[in-house]
């Protein structure tokens, strides 16, 4: 704002630059460090008299470096002049120290309707009667404006709380009505992780306990035998899979009656029968012996071989007969 217009509106309605100290320095103990109200000089007074400026009065203060503004209501006019006297809460609101300059003007804010907070901290969830506390509270606050920070207590406990909205205006006049409020989740507020779902094998595992075969002793009632279910069968190869080779037997043979059992030779294998036949003296074959060959020996009709008394027979030929004449 430049100074022509600042002088301009000293004609219609109350704008005044002060110098902001800490309200500690009066000393007053019916002045609430938690609250928005202020204390402005003597002077402040008389204009808005002149200006006839309704009641209850209302003012926005701004921080001219930052155009950061807050809004307030007026406790007394005792205050230096030149001097405003405010609350640390709304000099750290507006960013300025003290001696530092803020524009001061009157306003008129509209009715509270809807207010949603937020607190800074979980334990603020541990109170157990909200409503009555913030309408004890409330009554240190003429106003609210959407983006500051106000105090609530609880006996020796206080809560920070932020102001996150308000309707029907960002800053709104709250005496002397009824106002829905709404709470945030608080800053430090942390969602619980949920719970991790179940693998697939644990879930299978479980089901299979759960399914999980009668192993104990089957008995009746009756005190009879329990009659056990036959075998499963065993099942039949598929199509393509090599049969089964019939299991030999191991064990040792008897008979009833005590005697010996007679083994039969074991079969040669294809191998040694053909070793043999290689191996054995090969028989030698007469085609048509002659007559005197035949009728020799010892008159009697024996040959030399049977007179021979042990020796061996000589072997016949067992063979296919062939006649050269063919």
């Amino acid at each position: 704002m430049d100074f022509q217009e600042y002088l301009n509106l000293q004609h219609r309605t109350f704008v005044q630059y002060y110098r902001c100290l800490s309200m500690s320095l009066l000393n007053k103990e019916n002045v609430d460090e938690d609250g928005n109200w202020v204390i402005m000089p003597p002077s402040a007074l008389d204009r808005l008299s002149r200006l006839n400026v309704d009641y209850p009065m209302l003012f926005q203060i701004q921080n001219p470096s930052t155009e950061r503004v807050t809004h307030c209501g007026v406790h007394e006019f005792v205050a230096e002049e030149g001097f405003i006297h405010m609350p640390t809460r709304l000099m750290a609101h507006l960013g300025v120290q003290e001696n530092e300059l803020v524009l001061v003007r009157n306003t008129l804010l509209p009715t509270a309707t809807f207010v949603k907070l937020q607190p800074h901290t979980t334990d603020f969830l541990d109170v157990s009667h909200h409503k009555e506390m913030l309408e004890y509270n409330f009554r240190k606050f003429i106003c609210l404006t959407a983006g500051e920070t106000i105090v609530v207590t609880e006996g020796e406990r206080r809560y920070y709380l932020d102001v996150l909205e308000a309707r029907p205006a960002d800053a709104v006049r709250t005496i002397d009505t009824d106002c829905a409020v709404d709470f945030a989740p608080p800053l430090d507020y942390v969602e619980p992780e949920p719970a991790p779902a179940p693998a697939p094998a644990a879930v299978a595992s479980q089901a299979n306990a759960k399914l999980s075969r009668f192993t104990g002793v089957a008995a009746r009632m009756d005190g009879k035998p329990v009659e056990q279910a036959p075998p499963a069968p065993v099942p039949v190869g598929r199509q393509g899979d090599q049969p089964r080779k019939p299991a030999q037997f191991t064990r040792v043979a008897a008979r009833m009656d005590g005697k010996p059992v007679k083994r039969p030779p074991p079969a040669p294998s294809p191998a040694a029968a053909s070793a043999g036949a290689l191996g054995a003296p090969k028989s030698k074959v007469r085609f048509g012996d002659p007559p005197s060959a035949a009728g020799s020996g010892n008159g009697n009709g024996v040959s030399k071989a049977e007179a021979a008394g042990g020796k061996e027979q000589e072997k016949r030929f067992v063979g296919t007969q062939y006649s050269l004449k063919d």
